[in-house]
């Protein structure tokens, strides 16, 4: 993978990963309409140089989300891995969290493939398919029921939602801990507000919040792994925040993940969104008098 380590991909948000719908009834992947289309490109970089590219496609409304992210190395990085990856997650709004129903995972690359389905039902996990099976380990931290309950996916966690519908981003979105599982472990995302800056790129221009962001593994990792600790000491990370139009939802527009082989950067190069969920008209009373 381009970070190296399951653990730094895990950081990326799953930016890297790729959508694919499953025709198991279980991990259902829909495509009908919300009300807020959304889609943004990114560039992918290590060191300063560029190594691949990834879009994100969704809809953001109705009190749901369904959000695509489709990536592929490119490049010298493209030529030795030949490395693609493809992910999905679907669920509802609720409040200012998204609680996902379905999440799914296709990686591909010269030397392996690995398939994850994954399906929850109220924030719990339900059903997890994985191929080719995970492969045990004595210094892997065993997953407890618990760490199964009330999380989100990986794709689903680069959704944030805050209390009011558009207006400016909220500071309080980077003030909450995110409990991730991805369907192998539990980790958990603690995000603080730093501070917000503008941005302007091709399709966006306006104010994003910036979050400084730590990285706490739970269980399903493997203790013994150098990469594990470094990133859970790891205070060099950071995700930048923008507001979709005429939602609740922030979306990532820049990610910078220091990593052991040098700083990973993943920044949006084009934004396209869609206002949607409109707040209905005002209806006048049925007595009121018909202007002329």
């Amino acid at each position: 993978m381009f970070c190296g380590k399951k653990t730094a991909l895990s950081f990326c948000f799953g930016v890297f990963l790729l959508v694919s719908g499953s025709s198991d009834a279980a991990f259902q992947f829909t495509n009908r309409k919300l009300g807020a289309p959304l889609e943004i490109d990114y560039r992918i970089s290590l060191l300063d140089i560029g190594i691949g590219v990834a879009q994100a496609q969704g809809d953001l409304g109705s009190g749901q989300y369904r959000l695509t992210v489709r990536a592929r190395a490119t490049g010298m990085a493209g030529w030795l891995t030949g490395t693609s990856a493809e992910a999905f997650s679907m669920g509802a709004q609720v409040g200012t969290r998204v609680v996902p129903t379905s999440h799914g995972l296709d990686f591909t690359g010269q030397k392996n493939a690995f398939l994850l389905r994954m399906g929850l039902v109220g924030g719990t996990v339900s059903q997890v398919k994985i191929d080719p099976p995970l492969i045990p380990r004595d210094d892997r931290v065993p997953v407890e029921e618990s760490h199964r309950r009330n999380v989100v996916d990986p794709i689903g966690a680069t959704i944030f939602l805050q209390g009011q519908r558009g207006g400016s981003p909220d500071p309080a979105v980077c003030n909450r801990t995110l409990p991730v599982f991805d369907g192998v472990g539990r980790f958990d995302i603690a995000l603080t507000y730093k501070e917000t800056k503008p941005l302007k790129i091709l399709g966006f221009n306006g104010p994003v919040l910036v979050c400084s962001v730590r990285y706490i593994p739970v269980s399903g990792h493997r203790m013994n792994r150098p990469a594990v600790e470094f990133m859970r000491e790891n205070k060099d990370i950071e995700i930048w925040l923008g507001l979709v139009p005429g939602t609740r939802a922030l979306v990532p527009l820049r990610i910078y993940v220091k990593t052991m082989i040098g700083g990973l950067e993943i920044e949006a190069t084009r934004f396209g969104a869609v206002a949607g969920d409109p707040l209905p008209a005002a209806q006048p009373p049925a007595d009121a008098p018909k202007q002329p």
